[in-house]
């Protein structure tokens, strides 16, 4: 039984660049964000199917050349009455993935063509490829590789690399562009309504090792500098400055006795923010000439550490991990797009397997502070915890969960005003109980569910502004006939949802259907919702959602997918308007 909150689903940023890189080869028409929901269905039915590094052992017993994957060519129309259009009255979607395989080594390809274009000044065009043979892997074109979480991590580039991994020796190494140089706009005068312009960056990492992946100990090296003459003088608007990296890590991995274990990973990063600052005087720099070899050293170069450590035991009925981890005010890599900064955590989370892991009882408990170097005005202090209780049998289970996040400000240089102090706790309570019932002609489930969320402000003064809460509970019921491929469903959802000054109810039944005809070639299934919404103990209007969705398997290789949904809503509430969406999607799809 599926729950659909809107007719109208998108296509997230996340799914589009999934599809759109392959680990192998991409290739990808310019494209927008799609905001039809057949987009998402027909870039699933046609996903590559190789993604992995290739093996290339016993060539000759390979086919010189092969050719299979995936193709998908889609339709929708949109129609709606009472709100501005949220998507297009018609549009379609051609995606592929051929398989282009010489000789055992696979090249998967994607290749997505839609009637929107993309939004962004240059086409999104990538390609790379990943050979395995033995113990070599080759990385050539777009590619991402991590060696560690503060030196390179999945930062893309365009260049070359290899992992070189015989016996226990661990070495890889990368070198190519790490960004290109984008030049500032002209035909605007302001930076706000141009593209944010960048230097041309590259730049080259290795890692040094031994050992395995449960055992080793690796020495890690980056080194990435911008290009200053890559483009023209940026404008001090933009606070865009040439810059230069080097960061050295050191990462281990070890497992004791079966039982226990310890990891860390630790970095310096030496950053030049701005490459044409100022120098140091000649004394100052003959205390670092080591460094001084290594990269450009001037008044905003900066040294910031980063690391985090890990010690535990592990048995079949218990596990114990404590964990510390520490990231310096503005750490940055050139190797890794984004880190939390000035934070410091410690956490420790057991677990519990009892009854032949039937019953699991575990949690975490951490403690999180910023101002690590003491220079700030204030210091926050964070508690995060949760507990996890979980039994399951096959024919009944239950979950209990339960977390919260906690906030405080304390005094750091200057003391903290009580008026506008934060001191804050989310708290989190998630619960779940099943049923199963019957045998092998006809099933029931019976499923339970619900939720509390709130928010809980310590500073009397504010709280009577900021606090919140939410409760959402629902009961499920499922019938199945096994025998004539036939599921019924029907959902009921409640959700009270409390904030200053403002109260809103949402409540209302699902039905469903499933039926599976002629030996699970044609598949159906439909559903109706209603949904009653009431803000502040007044009716603000209702909501019905209905979809039928069809596919049939024409043959081996051939698929058709047809599914209409509607969606009404009316309602006196001009913060929520009365209006009508209609759309409908058909999918074709061939595997060769």
């Amino acid at each position: 039984m599926k729950t659909i909150l809107s007719s109208n689903q998108t296509l997230s940023n996340e799914l589009l660049a999934k599809q759109a890189t392959p680990a192998i080869i991409t290739f990808t028409l310019p494209v927008r964000v799609l905001k039809s929901s057949f987009v998402a269905a027909i870039l699933l039915l046609s996903m590559p199917i190789n993604s992995a590094a290739q093996d290339i052992n016993n060539l000759s017993s390979q086919k010189p050349f092969q050719i299979n994957g995936t193709a998908g060519l889609g339709f929708g129309t949109y129609t709606s009455s009472g709100i501005v259009a949220r998507a297009k009255g018609f549009s379609y979607l051609f995606s592929g993935n051929p398989v282009v395989s010489i000789y055992g080594i696979a090249f998967p390809l994607s290749i997505v063509v839609s009637d929107q274009q993309k939004t962004f000044a240059q086409p999104f065009n990538q390609y790379g490829v990943s050979p395995h043979y033995k113990w070599l892997t080759i990385h050539a074109g777009w590619r991402s590789l991590t060696f560690s979480p503060y030196t390179l991590a999945g930062y893309t580039f365009l260049g070359v690399g290899a992992e070189i991994n015989p016996g226990k020796l661990r070495v890889a190494f990368m070198y190519g562009r790490f960004n290109k140089a984008i030049g500032t706009d002209t035909s605007v005068n302001t930076k706000y309504f141009s593209q944010l312009p960048a230097y041309r960056r590259t730049g080259y990492a290795a890692r040094l090792g031994f050992g395995t992946e449960e055992n080793h100990f690796d020495f890690i090296f980056l080194k990435a500098k911008d290009d200053t003459n890559s483009i023209k003088k940026i404008p001090e608007a933009y606070n865009v400055t040439p810059a230069e990296n080097t960061t050295l890590g050191i990462s281990m991995k070890y497992r004791l006795c079966k039982h226990f274990f310890y990891e860390s990973d630790v970095a310096l990063s030496i950053y030049t923010r701005d490459l044409r600052a100022d120098t140091f005087s000649s004394k100052s720099l003959n205390k670092v000439q080591v460094l001084r070899s290594l990269m450009t050293l001037n008044a905003s170069t900066q040294f910031l550490t980063a690391g985090q450590m890990a010690v535990g035991y592990q048995s079949n009925s218990f596990s114990l991990k404590a964990q510390y981890s520490r990231v310096d005010p503005n750490y940055q890599t050139m190797g890794a797009y984004y880190f939390e900064t000035d934070v410091e955590n410690y956490t420790i989370a057991p677990t519990f397997y009892l009854f032949k892991h039937k019953l699991n009882i575990g949690g975490s408990l951490g403690f999180q502070n910023d101002n690590i170097l003491k220079d700030k005005a204030q210091q926050s202090k964070k508690t995060i915890g949760n507990v996890n209780i979980g039994f399951n049998l096959p024919k009944f289970g239950f979950s209990i969960q339960y977390s919260n996040y906690g906030i405080r400000q304390d005094r750091g240089l200057n003391p903290v005003i009580d008026t506008l102090r934060v001191a804050r706790t989310n708290h989190f309570i998630n619960a779940m109980l099943r049923f199963s019932l019957g045998g092998e002609k006809i099933t029931h489930s019976i499923v339970i569910t619900g939720n509390y969320q709130a928010l809980v402000d310590l500073n009397n003064k504010t709280a009577a502004q900021s606090e919140t809460n939410s409760k959402t509970g629902n009961i499920s019921y499922q019938l199945g006939f096994n025998n004539a491929g036939l599921d019924l469903s029907a959902i009921y959802n409640y959700t009270v949802a409390d904030a200053a000054l403002f109260n809103t109810v949402i409540q209302g039944p699902s039905i469903g259907l499933d039926k599976q005809l002629f030996k699970s070639k044609l598949l159906l299934s439909s559903y109706v919702s209603y949904q009653l919404q009431d803000n502040n103990n007044a009716t603000s209007g209702h909501f019905v959602s209905s979809s039928f969705t069809g596919s049939y398997k024409l043959s081996r290789r051939n698929g058709v997918n047809v599914s209409l949904n509607y969606l009404k809503s009316t309602s006196g509430d001009i913060t929520n308007p009365a209006f009508n969406e209609f759309t409908t999607h058909l999918i074709y799809t061939y595997t060769f």
